[in-house]
């Protein structure tokens, strides 16, 4: 049966139904021919519902179908969705012009948004320092190391939904919309469909389009749901029990996958849940009077294909123009209805009375409240901080998510904050290989709240031919200061070149233990100040420079340090704006009874890193660089570990006085003072492909006087070509410079340690 067909039969049962004979023809006549006749009809015309399939970034197509039954005149009294369905058909209820629901899906980083990527100005300073480098990362519960609930949370989806569904969070019936409203979820305990049509409207929603595996699930008025989508992902005969006569239907499922397309987890999972739905599919079609189908070739995770899929939508609903109209025509001459105002915007603000936490047991709720009281003028509180400070708590490494929503009671609203706090720990996994450090396994433990509340420990393990093991333990007070103590063992290897020829290797041990005191403002800023213990060794593997005998024993001293670190890049790889910046004076005292004054004194040594990245275009960022450095002392000089080392490409060494430059090899010249100025110009070719041009000069001499004359003047430059995947960047390098003859090749892959 046609489309036509089923819409003709759908006005005879409503008319059958007491009409007049003559009114039936009169519908039928003017739905044939697609032409509208001015008549007047006393009689109540039939209720209209809009159902909307579950499809992933598929459902983008629905707007296209939203513009055509608005251009078409047709009022639509009744909406049901699932998945994406529910998002699309939700915002229509609650009076989103097409437009403005097009405009939003065009504003959104939906890479960042579907990978709960929080924006780095909100990531806690200490998760930016000492994470970002692993591949994969399992979490600890009940003592035992295991999978996480899905791939990801959904805290900025539901951020998302909180924010554009914020004018209806006085509604707790749907059907009071400005369109009565339902969505579907999925009861993972029993795996039956639950309705969606009372509660706290964003959140029935995030459960409706909670895919299994991908999205966790949904605690909703005590019920844990996945995706509507699973069981029913077409709900027809839930709108028709909602009241509605005629059903037109918008559907973007792909029916059943062929074996050569089955080449994706998401094509599997999707396949694997179509079976559960096809009978409520089947219920639906058979109910359905007119629908819109969209068979497409993008799949349901292509939300970067935005443009297209609307440009599609909007082709295909139109090709149903005449349907619709003639619907909407007739319909219109049995009792005209004009359209609703479709103006609805988001809230600036919303009024809370009083904030209510849930599910923190480790943290106190002045940990939560302190943060939000900032936000609230007059008991109003404005969207936009109050999910900022969402972001602030989720970045804090303590949650595995922050929701929230609004209550209502007695005529008040309360903002509930729920808190799911992360397990004890986490361990993860990265590899990473360049030329300076060689290959390396990284294993990396995070543990919040174990050790004390409000603490957080971190541990790193390199394994490798140049180890290290790193250890952190911070306990806060509130949200800004802590203390801290440190551990940080550390051996690597690296060349004495006469330019390019290597003519000895030599080999740097190194035990530091630390004592220190923070304060992080605003997650940019890091002040620190403290004391490291060290203990190290410096050997050469051929006895060539007699001058260094007296390092190859262990010898300890101590620095009294104090720092500030910056770092505001919006990524900490292939950043398009933002700086980081570094800036540390340290007063270094040799402890050791073997070490004469002969050999070392106490020395002041100070030193700044200075890197910014300026967006030029789209594709296009231009990065300045700096890093300046000396010492202060009477006699003899600074230890080895505190003086300045200079070359290789590594994006992080293990000593921070250690920095890179093009051309150069690895720690090829050391100095007690040191001025190298950088410029990189960055373009991104294609998605994840980048090409650098770098350009590096300065020196690093041992007297102040030699580093600005020109004959000590080090000039490196290069070319490099990037791809940032999933273990990290992978790299390579073609460079030469004025110290080395001859081009050399620098290979990085995965994130530095």
């Amino acid at each position: 049966m046609t489309d036509n067909q089923k819409l003709t039969e759908a006005i005879i049962r409503w008319s059958l139904t007491g009409k007049s004979l003559a009114l039936l023809c009169m519908m039928l006549i003017m739905h044939e021919s697609v032409c509208a006749q001015t008549v007047t009809i006393t009689s109540k015309r039939p209720s209209v519902g809009l159902v909307l399939s579950g499809g992933g970034a598929k459902g983008f197509a629905y707007v296209g179908l939203l513009r055509v039954i608005q251009e078409a005149g047709l009022p639509i009294d009744y909406i049901g969705g699932s998945s994406i369905g529910s998002i699309i058909g939700g915002l229509y209820a609650i009076g989103y012009h097409p437009d403005s629901i097009a405009k939003m899906i065009r504003s959104q980083d939906w890479n960042d948004l579907l990978k709960d990527n929080v924006d780095r100005r909100y990531v806690a300073f200490d998760e930016k320092e000492y994470g970002e480098k692993t591949i994969v990362r399992l979490p600890i519960r009940n003592k035992k190391l295991g999978l996480g609930s899905s791939m990801y949370q959904g805290q900025e989806i539901n951020l998302l939904l909180n924010k554009y569904f914020s004018p209806a969070y006085k509604t707790y019936d749907f059907t009071q919309l400005q369109t009565p409203f339902l969505c579907i979820g999925t009861d993972l305990l029993n795996g039956t469909g639950v309705i969606l049509n009372k509660g706290y409207l964003p959140m029935a929603i995030r459960a409706s389009m909670s895919i299994p595996g991908y999205f966790s699930p949904t605690d909703y008025m005590g019920l844990y749901l996945v995706d509507g989508g699973v069981v029913n992902n077409y709900p027809v005969k839930e709108v028709k029990d909602m009241g509605a006569k005629i059903i037109v239907g918008g559907d973007v499922q792909s029916g059943l996958y062929k074996r050569d397309q089955l080449n994706s987890i998401t094509a599997i999972a999707d396949q694997i849940t179509s079976f559960a739905r096809m009978e409520a599919n089947r219920v639906g079609d058979s109910l359905t009077d007119l629908k819109v189908r969209f068979k497409m070739e993008y799949g349901m995770m292509d939300f970067e294909k935005y443009d297209s899929i609307i440009a599609f939508g909007e082709r295909v609903a139109r090709s149903h123009f005449k349907e619709i109209k003639a619907l909407a025509d007739s319909l219109n001459a049995i009792e005209y209805k004009p359209l609703k105002t479709y103006q609805t915007k988001p809230l600036d603000s919303v009024r809370v009375d009083s904030i209510i936490i849930r599910g923190n047991k480790n943290l106190h709720n002045y940990y939560f409240t302190s943060l939000f009281r900032k936000s609230r003028k007059n008991n109003k509180m404005a969207i936009k901080d109050l999910q900022n400070n969402i972001r602030k708590l989720y970045g804090s490494g303590y949650f595995e998510h922050v929701f929230y929503s609004f209550e209502q009671i007695n005529g008040k609203s309360d903002l509930v904050i729920e808190a799911y706090e992360s397990g004890p720990g986490s361990l993860a996994a990265g590899l990473h290989f360049d030329n300076d450090y060689n290959v390396g396994l990284i294993l990396s433990g995070a543990f919040r709240n174990v050790l004390g509340r409000n603490s957080k420990l971190f541990a790193d393990l390199n394994i490798g031919p140049d180890p290290r093991v790193r250890i952190v333990y911070l306990l806060g007070f509130g949200g800004k200061a802590a203390v801290g103590l440190s551990a940080d063992f550390y051996s690597f290897n690296f060349g004495d070149y006469d330019k390019n020829v290597r003519i000895n290797q030599l080999n740097f041990t190194n035990n530091k233990g630390s004592f220190f005191f923070q304060y992080t403002f605003k997650n940019m800023l890091n002040l620190k100040a403290g004391f490291d213990y060290e203990y190290f060794r410096f050997q050469q593997d051929v006895d060539v420079d007699t001058s260094l005998y007296p390092y190859e024993h262990f010898s300890s001293y101590g620095t009294v340090f104090l720092s500030l670190n910056a770092d505001s890049r919006d990524r900490p790889y292939f950043a398009r704006n933002g700086a980081t910046v570094t800036l540390r004076g340290e007063y270094v005292m040799p402890l050791s009874d073997n070490w004469s004054q002969e050999i070392f004194a106490n020395a002041g040594v100070f030193y700044l890193k200075y890197d910014h990245y300026i967006p030029l275009s789209r594709k296009l960022v231009l990065s300045p660089g700096l890093f300046a450095g000396g010492a202060i002392w009477e006699d003899n000089q600074p230890p080895l570990q505190h003086i300045f080392g200079v070359g290789g490409l590594c994006s992080r060494n293990y000593i921070d006085q250690y920095v890179s430059f093009t051309g150069v090899q690895f720690i090829q010249q050391f100095g007690y003072y040191s001025a190298i100025a950088r410029l990189k110009l960055q373009y991104n070719v294609y998605k994840n492909l980048f090409v650098t041009a770098r350009a590096d000069f300065g020196s690093d001499e041992k007297e102040f006087s030699e580093v600005f004359k020109s004959r000590n003047l080090m000039c490196g430059y290069g070319l490099t070509a990037s791809y940032n995947s999933f273990i990290g960047p992978v790299e390579l390098t073609l460079m030469g410079s004025n110290v080395n003859p001859g081009p050399m090749i620098f290979v990085n892959i995965g994130y530095s340690f």
